[in-house]
């Protein structure tokens, strides 16, 4: 049986797997919670960093960011925010994590609702089309995911499953 998981009372996020409920430590929900919080809290300055480094930043953790803008689905304002990526091809391979909490981030709702979205990566600009990767195909390239990124193995054991991974390929105006 697949894992999922669920927003149990007081909003203690329930891991099930093999049809048993097991509620996270309470230690865990704290440090997810504060994660969360501080990568919220931190969105704005990480695009300021990214912009004015041209991702070179991110090269100090050994990572590759990107700045995604989406539409918001119900505002319709323009929602800016710094991601990690992984590289396939000429698309990118973003994680919905959102810190393993059980719902996933905003821009992955905004990106469902109206898939257009731009990304800047090293400091060129470019539109992209979003899909979700089906589920055989996001299987696969977890792997690749946590070979680059093994931090990424605490949000899916938070989950109880693996977060939803999205393919960023380049729209009309050209390619990565």
């Amino acid at each position: 049986m697949e894992a999922e998981t669920q927003a149990g009372e007081g909003g203690m996020t329930r891991s099930i797997a093999a049809g048993k409920a097991r509620p996270l430590p309470a230690r865990e929900r704290l440090r997810m919670r504060i994660e969360h919080e501080v990568d919220t809290r931190s969105a704005g300055f990480g695009v300021w960093l990214l912009r004015l480094t041209r991702g070179r930043a991110a090269r100090l953790w050994h990572r590759q960011a990107l700045i995604l803008t989406t539409r918001g689905r119900r505002t319709g304002r323009e929602r800016t925010v710094p991601l990690q990526f992984f590289p396939d091809g000429d698309d990118l391979i973003v994680v919905a994590a959102d810190s393993g909490l059980a719902s996933p981030p905003g821009w992955y709702f905004n990106l469902m609702a109206a898939p257009q979205a731009r990304v800047e990566v090293f400091g060129r600009t470019y539109q992209v089309n979003a899909r979700e990767l089906p589920e055989r195909e996001a299987d696969a390239f977890w792997r690749r995911v946590l070979g680059v990124a093994p931090d990424y193995a605490r949000y899916s054991r938070r989950l109880g499953r693996r977060p939803a991974l999205i393919r960023l390929a380049p729209g009309e105006r050209g390619r990565l």
